[in-house]
């Protein structure tokens, strides 16, 4: 929930390396990082029915937003006097703080997968053993899954935005005491909403609206940066007081409701409800999501303007909306349960199916 790693990165920098070994720490950060993303991500797919998954992962992203707001009203409050652009020090312990804490939280409230139980009494699936040989195996598979393959541009574009938006914001665009990104739980209801009986429906009709969001976002981001053309090395520095902040305020409510990333990870979770295959898909998306940014951040490293900037990731994102209606539409059955072996149904679920019987 307090994800602030990156903002530790940047405490050992000019701490420990004076920025001269930036790449070592974030290379570590990254891999404990996507560590725990990944396992986040398996309790959001694993410990949900389908009848929730929309509002497990929309919920955790949510939590992500709100504990990011509030980590970001700290500095708000730390600086809401300051002239300069330099981040006291007690920013960044306080930080270090609020993550250490959520390591003890997780060290005594997780239990193993296997003692989970669902509000009904019924636990996940069965768990059987399997070695390193057989696990390497299966994630080999992953690969050769042809629903993934075409997955995989949504997941590498699914957070390209925040590129844009951290630069501009990080680039010093809006001064210290303005710069707080708010994200939204709302496309679970979408995702969850047992009116439309149709999981596949509910799936298409989803994209739909995250697609009209999306694309409206960028066309206004393209038409604010138009009209407020900006030089990252020399940028002007807008306050909430001033006429730009207006818009571009707007352009972040959009892209921090994290609507694709949200959708993408239902469409996959919805492919399996076996706990082990979910946990390779989490470590899956994760990773390529990881990916996507690196490579969002390269088009910024290789000196592009923003506005080029903003027509790669845009048409990125474009090509990914158009992969996920056609996968909500192909892919997403009305249900997998009875179909694997290892996973133990839901009480309502079973109790269905003995009414048919």
């Amino acid at each position: 929930m307090w994800d602030h790693s990156g903002t530790v990165s940047g405490l050992l920098s000019d701490l420990i390396a004076k920025r001269k070994r930036l790449a070592d720490y974030g290379a570590f950060l990254g891999i404990t990082a996507n560590l725990i993303w990944t396992a986040a991500a398996y309790v959001s797919f694993s410990y949900s029915t389908e009848r929730t998954r929309g509002s497990f992962i929309s919920m955790q992203w949510g939590l992500l937003s709100v504990f990011s707001t509030l980590g970001s009203l700290v500095a708000f409050g730390i600086n809401f006097n300051a002239s300069s652009l330099q981040v006291p020090i007690s920013v960044y312990i306080v930080f270090i703080l609020l993550m250490v804490s959520g390591f003890f939280v997780a060290l005594f409230a997780i239990i193993a997968p296997s003692e989970v139980r669902r509000r009904d009494g019924t636990p996940l699936a069965h768990y059987p053993h399997e070695g390193l040989w057989q696990e390497l195996k299966n994630q080999r598979r992953l690969f050769r899954d042809w629903r993934l393959l075409a997955m995989f541009i949504p997941m590498f574009a699914s957070e390209v935005p925040i590129i844009v938006l951290s630069s501009l914001n990080c680039g010093c665009i809006l001064r210290p005491r303005a710069r707080v990104i708010i994200g939204a739980i709302w496309i679970g209801l979408m995702l969850d909403n047992w009116k439309i009986s149709s999981r596949r429906t509910r799936g298409v009709v989803t994209v739909t609206a995250v697609a009209v969001l999306v694309i409206a976002g960028w066309i206004g981001m393209t038409v604010w940066l138009y009209k407020n053309p900006m030089d990252l090395l020399n940028p002007p520095l807008f306050d909430w007081t001033d006429g730009p902040f207006g818009g571009f305020f707007i352009l972040n409510l959009i892209f921090g409701m994290n609507m694709v990333v949200v959708t993408v990870q239902w469409i996959i979770s919805s492919f399996t409800n076996d706990p082990e295959q979910l946990a390779r898909l989490a470590g899956l998306v994760k990773g390529v999501l990881a990916g996507g940014v690196a490579a969002a951040f390269g088009t910024e490293a290789a000196g592009l303007t923003q506005l080029n900037v903003i027509a790669y990731n845009f048409t990125v994102q474009a090509v990914g909306l158009v992969l996920m209606f056609a996968m909500a539409w192909k892919c997403v059955s009305a249900t997998n349960y009875e179909k694997e072996e290892n996973v133990i149904p839901p009480a309502d679920v079973q109790a269905g199916k003995e009414s048919e019987e």
